[in-house]
């Protein structure tokens, strides 16, 4: 499918930009993919330096960085918060989450974007 999406409209086009970014969601969180919310997460690395702080740290590429961070947000191990930060969390119901089982937020990753970020 990239391959014919790459030949009708080019390797470099919008369209195949876009493909390649759907079958990056896929391989991260699987067939469901949460559009909204990884877009936003995008958004959220994009204007922050939350993946360059992390990829010395585990000693990987940034965009390896990026895809573990989006991979911490489909295990629920990441949230973003109403205004827009990322926040390290614990699941409910896990051994560390908060007092009667609900989400424990453990620490902010990143400031919200201080403006709307446009699209497109």
């Amino acid at each position: 499918m990239m391959t014919k999406v790459s030949e009708h409209f080019g390797p470099d086009s919008g369209e195949a930009i876009t493909m390649r970014t759907l079958l990056r969601y896929r391989g991260i969180y699987g067939p469901h993919i949460p559009l909204g919310a990884a877009g936003q997460l995008d958004l959220i690395l994009a204007g922050s330096d939350l993946a360059a702080e992390l990829a010395p740290n585990v000693g990987c590429s940034e965009d390896d960085a990026r895809d573990s961070v989006h991979s911490l947000r489909a295990h629920g191990m990441l949230l973003i918060t109403d205004d827009g930060s990322p926040w390290l969390t614990v699941p409910p119901g896990t051994p560390y989450s908060a007092p009667n089982g609900e989400w424990a937020f453990v620490e902010k990753k990143a400031e919200a974007p201080a403006e709307p970020v446009p699209t497109g």
